[in-house]
């Protein structure tokens, strides 16, 4: 794959009721989103049907008034994105820039990352660019506290999406900002409502190549130490800083380690970690499946994030994450 000529695929998820929909459905209206391409099928909440509706013919991609395109095909994503990219090649479709897929509010995101991080049919053209996440100022913080599934969106965020400030009392959208504060301090918030969407949720798409790192605390390289935790569900992100690039030898050993002992409590890993040949690369892994890591050069390499890595994941304690990184930092060849 040519990371240069790849197309971005985004992921917004979020809780039931937490403005996903709205949020999207304003967006693909806007003329900042006139060369996106949105799709909605059985892996996701068919958000957007009230936009589909009334058209005369059976076709699965509708063109928008500001030239976005929604895609309602019922095939598998990878077919879907397969379908989508050779129509846009033969000229079938307007060549769009970006692709965003909504899911449904009850789902786990990391299947979906998963599938579009690994997938060697989607690789050949896409690049998975980030999760978006939105939640209800009015009522996210009390779906945080009860449903696994609106935690774990969260957790995993790139970029997160405060909906309902417009509406909510002032010590709702406090309490939601602290939420966030707690349990993801790495992913940036943008407030969103009516009456700014258009005009400033388009940043929220905004290119997240570069390890899908928007803000890491500052600290010194050492162990990896808790930056935030969801006690509820056992949930904890944590922060590690390389002392020393690695090499291919240690990276292997490490991915193995988690593979094995972590598993499907590792809800996701990412970051820009150095590397023994001089390289910069970005990392990310969902669950037990792990991208090749992907060089970066230009801006990214003097990036502050550099050298960081954020580790996301379920019923770990700090010792057992001690073990893992161990492997990442012993023998590097």
């Amino acid at each position: 794959m040519n990371t240069a000529t790849a197309l971005p695929v985004y992921l917004l998820t979020g809780f039931l009721g937490s403005g996903k929909t709205t949020l999207l459905s304003r967006l693909v209206h806007s003329p900042a989103f006139q060369d996106t391409a949105v799709i909605i099928n059985e892996f996701g909440e068919v958000g957007l049907d009230h936009l589909l509706l009334g058209q005369a013919d059976d076709s699965d991609v509708v063109l928008l008034d500001s030239g976005c395109l929604c895609c309602a095909s019922s095939s598998s994503l990878a077919d879907t994105l397969e379908s989508l990219y050779y129509r846009r090649q033969r000229g079938e479709l307007p060549p769009f820039a970006r692709v965003v897929i909504e899911t449904s509010g009850l789902a786990d995101p990391g299947p979906v990352i998963n599938t579009l991080a690994s997938d060697t049919l989607i690789a050949r053209h896409y690049r998975f660019a980030g999760a978006v996440a939105t939640l209800d100022a009015v009522h996210g913080v009390q779906s945080v506290h009860d449903y696994r599934e609106a935690a774990t969106q969260i957790a995993i965020a790139d970029r997160i999406a405060l909906t309902k400030t417009d509406i909510a009392a002032p010590s709702s959208i406090a309490a939601a900002r602290q939420l966030l504060q707690e349990r993801n301090p790495t992913a940036s918030v943008l407030p969103t409502t009516p009456a700014n969407i258009e005009q400033s949720a388009p940043a929220l798409f905004a290119d997240l190549q570069a390890g899908h790192l928007d803000a890491v605390p500052a600290q010194p390289s050492g162990p990896a130490t808790p930056i935030a935790h969801v006690l509820r569900y056992g949930i904890a992100s944590y922060i590690w800083r390389q002392a020393d690039p690695i090499g291919w030898e240690a990276y292997a050993r490490w991915v193995r380690y988690l593979q094995l002992h972590l598993g499907e409590r590792l809800l996701r890993v990412k970051g820009l970690l150095r590397w023994s040949d001089g390289s910069l690369r970005a990392v990310h892994g969902v669950h037990h499946l792990f991208n090749a890591p992907e060089p970066l050069c230009g801006p990214a390499a003097a990036s502050s994030q550099a050298g960081a890595l954020v580790v996301i994941a379920r019923d770990l304690s700090a010792e057992e994450l001690a073990d893992a990184m161990l492997q990442l930092q012993a023998h590097a060849t």
